[in-house]
Parts: structure tokens; C-alpha cells; sequence
């Protein structure tokens, strides 16, 4: 955007307002006016800096360079000095948040795009995809009953592996203990699935027959099999998450170390 749209000192009130985080109500309440005009305003700002939003607004005056004239700001060159330097702030203002705000953008973009949650999401996917083969090799599950819920477990394990990879990332752990901390958190999992299915799910399926939500004597087999596999992949994926994120904090002592500490704790109370 090589020149900035001129102005009015209403619209340029409403815009300060609207880099400051404040919805529409707020803005009408801090100027006096109703939340038609302040609509008013906002479509005509949109209009002259050609966005259909408050979030391109933000973003299409965070790409400029802040080096402007002052007619470029849609104000008259015999403007006073109070207006100018009203003019200055109400720029450095936008700037300030308009940075910030792009700036958490990128924090988040080289979380997701980090070598922390790539690790983390490659071994949930490796992990998966061993339980599945060890399942249709023991012939538990057939190809046919799992084909149907291939993306769901593919999603449920991208999850784990990437909120561990973010966890992981955001606390400065090692990779090793990503991938260690991912692979049994998507791994000891499953393991608690029927345990888990047996002492909650079970118990709440039984109160909602009871409270006449459902009848499994009526209830298709086809429901009956896609709630109880919704519950065993819910299972598998909080179940992942918190064993991963546990173990990304889990700390072991050597029994050396151990010993040396209560020894010099010992001496200092000597």
C-alpha cells in the first residue's frame, strides 16, 4: 500500500479505537455515538483501505514501513501542531499493536513448523500405525472394520504428537525426550482402554438407559459400534496427551545423586 487514504477525524477516532482491541459497542460508548454509526465509519474505513475486515485491516497496515508523509495520512500540509503530533501518535499507536499482533502470528507459525513437533507427530503416526498392524496381524480387527476409521485415528494421533511437539517446544525440552515422551504416551495408551471403557464409559451408558436417553435393545448395531469406537479413540487421545505431556516433565535422580545430596544436607545441619 504505497499511499494511505485520507481520513476523516471521526473515522481516524474509530480507527484508534479499534487498534486498541475495543468491539464496536466500546468504540460508540468511548465517542458518544450509536453502533449504527460506528458501523458507518468502519464500513467506510474498510472501503478506503479495501478490506472486508477488522483482521486484513490489521494485517494490511502492519506491512507498511511507517516512513509517511503527512499528506499521505489525508491531512493537510498547514495542519497545526497539536493535530500532527496527534496524527504521530495515533500511527505509532496502529504500528505498535499491529506489530505485535503479526508477531504472535509468526511466533506460531515457527511453533507449528518446529523440529519439536515434527518429531512429535512422526512417532505418534509410527506408534499408530504398529498398533494397528500388531491388531490386524493378532487378528483382533479385520481390514474391513478398521478402513472406516483410518482418518479418525490418523487425526487422534497428529493431535497427540502435536500438542506434545508444542508442549515440548514452548518448555525447551529435547527432542529425545519428545520422542521418548510422544512414543509412550501414543503407545501405554491404548492399554487403557478397556479398563477405562469398563469403570467410565460403561457406567455413564447405563445411567443414560436408565434416565430413558437410550435402549441398547433397540439401538442399531451400526450406532452402537460408531459410539463405542468414538469412545475408544476420545480415550486414546486424552489418555496420549496426558501421559506425553507427564512425561515431558518427569525428572529421574541417580541413586548416587540421591545419596550425595542427603549427605551434604547432613553435614550442612552438622
Amino acid at each position: 500500500m504505497s499511499e494511505f487514504p485520507r481520513l476523516s477525524n471521526r473515522e481516524w477516532d474509530v480507527l484508534n479505537l479499534l487498534l486498541q482491541g475495543k468491539s464496536n459497542k466500546l468504540i460508540a460508548s468511548s465517542l458518544s455515538i450509536s453502533n449504527r454509526t460506528v458501523e458507518f465509519h468502519l464500513k467506510n474505513i474498510y472501503a478506503k483501505f479495501q478490506v472486508s475486515s477488522r483482521i486484513e485491516l490489521i494485517l494490511k497496515l502492519g506491512n507498511t514501513t511507517g516512513k509517511l508523509e503527512l499528506q499521505k495520512l489525508g491531512h493537510s500540509t498547514v495542519a497545526s501542531t497539536g493535530k500532527i503530533a496527534e496524527n504521530k501518535d495515533r500511527l505509532n499507536l496502529w504500528m505498535s499493536w499491529a506489530k505485535s499482533f503479526i508477531g504472535k502470528e509468526i511466533d506460531m507459525k515457527n511453533l507449528l513448523i518446529s523440529k519439536h513437533v515434527l518429531v512429535g507427530v512422526m512417532t505418534t503416526l509410527f506408534t499408530g500405525a504398529m498398533w494397528v498392524s500388531a491388531l490386524l496381524y493378532s487378528q483382533l480387527l479385520f481390514p474391513s472394520e478398521i478402513k472406516a476409521w483410518v482418518a479418525s485415528l490418523i487425526i487422534v494421533w497428529v493431535i497427540i504428537g502435536l500438542t506434545i511437539g508444542l508442549v515440548g517446544k514452548r518448555y525447551g525440552t529435547t527432542l529425545q525426550r519428545v520422542f521418548f515422551s510422544t512414543l509412550f504416551g501414543a503407545g501405554l495408551s491404548p492399554f487403557t482402554i478397556i479398563p477405562l471403557m469398563m469403570f467410565l464409559v460403561l457406567p455413564i451408558g447405563r445411567l443414560a438407559e436408565w434416565l430413558g436417553m437410550i435402549d441398547p435393545a433397540t439401538m442399531p448395531t451400526d450406532v452402537a459400534t460408531n459410539l463405542t469406537m468414538i469412545a475408544m479413540t476420545t480415550i486414546w487421545l486424552f489418555v496420549g496427551i496426558f501421559i506425553g505431556i507427564m512425561l515431558l516433565f518427569l525428572t529421574f535422580k541417580k541413586p548416587e545423586q540421591a545419596s550425595a545430596q542427603q549427605a551434604q544436607v547432613l553435614e550442612q545441619r552438622l
